[in-house]
């Protein structure tokens, strides 16, 4: 099902959709501290303890602790480095922190975000409940054991790199062979900072950046002509439409591996680890983005041979739970960037659960459009297409969405009806009638005969006895009464019709046909009218009243045959 461009946005959602996204996203982000405010949940019968104000040198995590040491001695603060360190602060401890992230950035390959950010740290390892592992770095002639100790400083506990790991460090240092960029970058390039980065790093951002976004525009321009044939074949279009709604999300994708190489042959732990969870990120909104563009192209491939097919009831169906799938898809790709950024994303999972709760206090008219418009489309009450009457408007429905559904009316003008409102309304859908009802009341001058209008009621039952269109088992025309102005003539049949023009048509047709035979029946119309007659009393026609008796006599020798038989 085709949705105009103007209703998209460059990501293949509607506005409607990114909303709702936003809406249960955040809803379940924010569940663990709304259920603490829903009215008759059990609370803790005693209060929490109060927490102890936490390190300024965020050293409370063994996360908090290794991230600040970096950041310190990497700005060649290391004074502020030293105080992450088991031992005390001298001018051979200053050298001892240079050393550490000299071993750090070279050895370490192992990712940060790895590292608890509890402050007991990670209980479910093998070593004591005081010890983390940062990692191992292997080098030529030695092997150390990145450690961090629970220890108390200042009356609280914090985490600091082990005095058993900094004994090992001047050792290892000297084992190291590995090049290293600083051994060979000029001195004022070093010593010059910018947001405290030496301006050698941002030179080689700079270039790894463009160098990333170039290759990836080759990558994807070689990609392309191999992609060319299977999109052709699955959509069976000759032009490349389809095709250029791919090129964002694999150029995207590229970059995304860009610059996780950028992260291997970063300088420093942090280059890496930015890098690589920028690459990491990047990488979820590309796969995301390129499965929501291929399943618009699988949508329509669909809709496509639904159309064909003659089954355009399912073509809302299949637009609600493709809208659904890239929600869903929007979802879990905002989950994993969530936890590649190192959040923790437990609570978050948990909260599925009980997401119903918080989102019905957040949306909860969102909720009832979106499970009214389920309703609507599961019952196939409406379908795009169909002709139908809503309260006192009549329409054609144009679109089936997750919040309200769209009516062109007969004024050409553009009717939004909620979903939720919309499934309790009474609708009456014209375009799924099997049949066309023709059922007309005709009128004959009292001028007309009893032959003539005999001969009128006999013409026109053959008339309808012998249309192909008419349903012969309900066909019937009768004299129904004797009207103020007129004798009254009902017609009534149904007529088999593909739709509304064809059935006017034919109806047309019927109209015109039975006025032929009123007129060459020698009768006419009746129109409504009063009479005055002004003249003697006359006996009426002999021949008349002879037919008349004859008719009377005739009945009544039947009934007498009839009652002995009774």
């Amino acid at each position: 099902m085709r949705v105009s461009g103007k209703h998209k946005l460059a990501t293949g959602f509607s506005r409607t959709e990114i909303w709702l996204a936003a809406v249960l996203f955040f809803a379940f982000a924010g569940l663990r501290p709304a259920i603490g405010q829903i009215p008759g949940l059990p609370k803790t019968s005693q209060p929490a303890a109060p927490k102890p104000e936490p390190d300024r040198l965020g050293r409370d995590t063994p996360y908090g602790s290794v991230i600040g040491f970096l950041r310190a001695a990497e700005a060649s603060d290391y004074d502020r480095a030293v105080r992450y360190l088991d031992i005390q602060p001298s001018a051979e401890a200053n050298d001892r922190a240079s050393q550490l992230l000299t071993i750090l950035n070279i050895g370490l390959s192992s990712n940060l975000e790895t590292l608890s950010k509890a402050p007991e740290g990670d209980l479910q390892d093998a070593l004591p409940t005081t010890r983390e592992l940062v990692g191992t770095i292997d080098t030529d002639g030695a092997k150390l054991d990145v450690l961090l100790d629970r220890v108390e400083r200042d009356g609280r506990p914090v985490w600091l790199f082990s005095s058993r790991t900094l004994r090992h460090v001047p050792e290892v240092f000297q084992h190291l062979n590995a090049y290293t960029v600083d051994s060979v970058v000029p001195q004022w390039l070093r010593d010059l900072r910018v947001f405290s980065i030496p301006i050698y790093r941002w030179l080689g951002i700079l270039v790894g950046v463009v160098l990333a976004l170039v290759l990836a525009g080759l990558a994807t321009r070689l990609l392309i002509p191999v992609l060319r044939p299977m999109i052709r074949r699955l959509t069976h279009q000759e032009d490349d439409e389809r095709l250029a709604t791919l090129r964002g999300p694999l150029r995207l994708i590229f970059v995304a591996i860009g610059f996780r190489a950028m992260a291997m042959i970063s300088a420093t732990v942090l280059g890496r680890q930015f890098w690589s969870t920028l690459g990491m990120i990047l990488a979820v909104i590309g796969v995301a983005w390129l499965i929501i563009r291929f399943s618009d192209v699988v949508s329509e491939l669909a809709a496509r041979r639904l159309t064909q097919r003659r089954r355009a009831s399912k073509l809302a169906v299949l637009g609600l739970f493709h809208r659904l799938f890239k929600i869903v898809v929007a979802l879990l790709g905002g989950v994993v960037i969530v936890y590649a950024s190192g959040k923790d994303v437990t609570a978050l999972l948990a909260g599925l659960g009980l997401g119903g709760i918080a989102i019905a206090f957040a949306a909860q008219k969102t909720l009832e459009n979106l499970f009214g418009g389920v309703s609507l489309i599961s019952d196939e009450q409406v379908r795009v297409g169909d002709f139908c009457r809503f309260g006192d408007k009549l329409g054609t429905v144009h679109d089936v969405g997750l919040r309200s559904t769209r009516v062109r009316t007969l004024d050409r003008t553009i009717l939004s009806i909620p979903n939720g409102q919309l499934s309790q309304m009474s609708l009456e859908n014209f375009t799924l009638r099997d049949k066309f009802l023709f059922n007309h009341q005709i009128g004959l001058r009292y001028e007309t005969t009893p032959g003539q209008l005999r001969q009128v009621l006999s013409e026109t039952r053959e008339l309808l006895r012998a249309h192909t269109r008419i349903e012969q088992e309900s066909a019937r025309i009768r004299l129904i009464g004797f009207g103020a102005s007129a004798f009254t003539l009902e017609v009534f049949a149904y007529v088999s019709a593909s739709d509304a023009p064809d059935f006017l048509q034919t109806q047309e047709a019927l109209l015109l046909d039975i006025l032929d035979i009123i007129v060459a029946c020698g009768s006419g119309l009746a129109f409504p009218s009063q009479t005055m007659y002004v003249t003697r009393d006359k006996a009426s026609d002999p021949t008349l009243v002879e037919e008349a008796a004859a008719r009377m006599e005739q009945r009544r020798e039947q009934s007498s045959k009839a009652a002995p038989q009774a």
